[in-house]
């Protein structure tokens, strides 16, 4: 079951006896916790009966009998795995029922796959085992052994920020973490569609926790009001690092030279994103980067002025460029500024400007802002 379904249905599915957390995307793990411990309290389970163990980081090679276990009253215990059991096999003297929780539970569920197989076929009705592992081969009989009714696995795994391949004419904005962002806000209360959820995730990242700060910021600031808009994030937010490229290919592409001069400008004094989605400072990292992308920007130009030449269609510009569908009518009006006949030049000036920065003295800042100019002309 993935994370967003069990979100949904977490109050129809009600308390079970086994639940396995599995994935390396522990914002949603922590939400997922967060859930079953509130149904817990919800159901009559009182402080003393939610008992948490912490097991060996995966990690770990040693394969000793014991793990680091911890409950309300201490922390620093040693414990076996064996107690575990006894936890989950005997009545909870508070509330309802216990509801057991191991941390780092991978290697107690390598080493005790038939226990809790045989826990599944003698279900306390009382109590609750939780384990939190990193991954979860789904082969395993104790897996296969989980029907909805006795247990369940939930993946947590990282949530892809734009559609999958196979998903070609999906918009971009129609993404994994981008619905998560919508279903998220309704947890401050707020509402945002899917075009402003990308918004955020252009400024943000994809780091949940840092989503969910500026989600949290983004409730704070418009009060009472119900719906969080695009605009409430430009003037929360401003510019990201990564909408820096954007604006700058933006502006070259419309040949707005005092807009990309500008935008050179901020990029350098204050840094951007890379591909790999970390900030860069180092002026040297900076220009290489911008000339990747506006070398991407520009041969998607060059395809799309063939195309329009020749009285092409969407379509063909989507296949034949990296360009989604909600992003082509801005490609058609940017290929409207440039002829092909000048399309080798600009190639020209960007390799120029690569060699440059790679092997000359030359200031970085001097090879871009020379290159942009080329560009615009």
């Amino acid at each position: 079951m993935k994370f967003t379904e069990f979100i949904t249905k977490a109050e129809k599915i009600g308390r079970l006896p086994l639940s396995i957390i599995s994935g390396a995307e522990f914002f949603l793990k922590n939400q997922v916790l967060s859930v079953i411990k509130k149904c817990f309290f919800a159901s009559g389970g009182q402080e003393q009966g939610l008992i948490v163990f912490r097991g060996e980081d995966p990690g770990n090679k040693k394969t000793d009998e014991y793990l680091d276990g911890s409950n309300f009253e201490n922390s620093d215990i040693r414990t076996s795995y064996r107690d575990i059991f006894e936890e989950i096999g005997t009545v909870s003297m508070f509330g309802a029922y216990k509801l057991v929780i191991v941390e780092n539970a991978d290697n107690f569920l390598e080493t005790n796959q038939q226990k809790l197989l045989e826990f599944l076929g003698n279900q306390f009705d009382s109590n609750c085992l939780v384990l939190n592992i990193l991954s979860m081969d789904k082969r395993k009989k104790i897996v296969k052994a989980l029907n909805g009714n006795n247990g369940v696995l939930i993946e947590c795994n990282r949530l892809y920020d734009s559609p999958a391949p196979w998903e070609k004419f999906k918009a971009e904005y129609d993404s994994e973490l981008t619905n998560w962002i919508v279903m998220h806000a309704e947890c401050y209360g707020k509402k945002m569609n899917l075009e402003t959820a990308f918004s955020l995730l252009e400024k943000t990242g994809n780091d949940l926790a840092i989503i969910d700060k500026q989600i949290e910021i983004l409730s704070i600031y418009v009060d009472g009001r119900k719906q969080i808009t695009g605009e409430d994030i430009q003037k929360v937010l401003g510019v990201s690092h990564r909408e820096k490229i954007y604006h700058l290919l933006d502006a070259v592409g419309s040949k707005d030279f005092i807009s990309a001069m500008r935008m050179v400008k901020l990029m350098f004094d204050t840094g951007i994103e890379n591909e790999r989605k970390n900030i860069i400072y180092d002026e040297k990292a900076i220009a290489i980067t911008i000339i990747s992308s506006i070398h991407k920007r520009m041969r998607d130009l060059w395809k799309s002025v063939r195309i329009i030449n020749k009285g092409g269609s969407d379509e063909e510009i989507m296949e034949n460029t990296s360009q989604k569908r909600i992003f082509v009518d801005k490609i058609r009006r940017q290929a409207r500024n440039f002829v092909e006949e000048e399309m080798p030049d600009k190639w020209k000036f960007m390799l120029e400007a690569d060699l440059l920065c790679k092997t000359s003295n030359l200031s970085p800042v001097i090879i871009i802002e020379q290159l942009t100019a080329k560009l615009c002309m």
